[in-house]
């Protein structure tokens, strides 16, 4: 009988997109908080006159199948590339070294956006998926472990009889709690805050085949917004709310960790803030703030997702 926690995903780049490629056991992801969409799909009534009441047949159209997880947000295994680099790259993030850091920057538009091979696997069968990118976040709050969080779509294959193999994670380090310890820096304009949240999402959607003619998971224009709550600092320190009402956009600076090979830092050098509110943190005065992230005239430079 199959159980809940026999379920597992595996990913791994394609080599042409939308052609299946073999997944193994190393393919494994770690992944938190997964929500399986084994099959989607758009429902239209039929809507005949049949000179009956009662419901019709619906019939569906646009099938695809998918995923969201998340997972942490840890170094790289080896070196400073992430074990889930892939789904950086699948989610129109374009990867580079960097004297020996890997970094993340949005893929410049009209550039192919690569794509992988998905593997469903719950202990009564096994589905892989095609062509399959998605959209993505990041999440880090005080006290827990920062993660990335993946919305992945791709083409419907039918299921097969489930295969029970073993699976190593020994490749996934863990993450770091976002804690005085590990926080390297938060500031904004070059001003340390005190914060107790910071997310972020690219504002993509996936949509699957959007032509009657051409196969493949495109993804919507990106538009990179989020959120974070700091205690509210002193007006000489940084007037939050004269920045919001003369739209003043500076760049912001998030960094967890502090020894080489555990570092991820994530760069904007252009954030808007709007649409304060007063929060209590813990007795504290704090400030909740939604963030706009702009390219400057370089253009596909409102991010930058550094591991160092």
């Amino acid at each position: 009988m199959a159980t809940w926690k026999q379920r597992l995903i595996r990913e791994v780049l394609e080599t042409t997109s939308g052609t299946a490629e073999a997944t193994t056991a190393a393919n494994a992801i770690l992944a938190r908080e997964v929500t399986f969409n084994l099959l989607d799909a758009d429902y239209t009534e039929q809507d005949f006159l049949t000179g009956q009441e009662g419901a019709q047949v619906e019939d569906l159209s646009n099938i695809r199948a998918g995923a969201t997880y998340q997972v942490e947000a840890a170094p790289g295994p080896v070196s400073t590339v992430p074990a889930y680099a892939h789904l950086l790259q699948s989610s129109a993030m374009e990867m580079a070294d960097d004297v020996g850091d890997t970094v993340f920057t949005p893929l410049p538009v009209g550039t192919e956006i690569p794509s992988c091979t998905q593997q469903l696997r719950n202990g009564v069968h096994m589905q892989t998926v095609v062509g399959v990118r998605g959209s993505f976040g990041f999440t880090a709050e005080v006290n827990k472990r920062a993660y990335f969080s993946f919305t992945r779509q791709g083409q419907y294959q039918a299921p097969v009889a489930f295969v029970s193999e073993a699976h190593d994670f020994s490749g996934w380090p863990r993450g770091l709690e976002c804690t005085p310890e590990n926080m390297f820096a938060f500031t904004l304009g070059g001003t340390k805050l005190c914060v107790t949240s910071f997310s972020f999402t690219d504002g993509r959607t996936p949509k699957v085949n959007e032509y009657m003619n051409c196969v493949g998971t495109k993804l919507s224009p990106r538009m990179f917004t989020g959120s974070m709550t700091v205690k509210h600092p002193d007006l000489a320190t940084k007037d939050l709310l004269s920045m919001v009402k003369d739209v003043v956009t500076e760049p912001l600076i998030f960094t967890l960790g502090k020894t080489a090979g555990q570092i991820i830092t994530v760069t904007a050098p252009k954030v808007q803030i709007k649409a304060p509110s007063e929060q209590d943190i813990n007795g504290d005065l704090g400030l909740s703030l939604d963030l706009r992230f702009l390219p400057t005239a370089a253009s596909d430079d409102e991010i930058e997702i550094r591991f160092s």
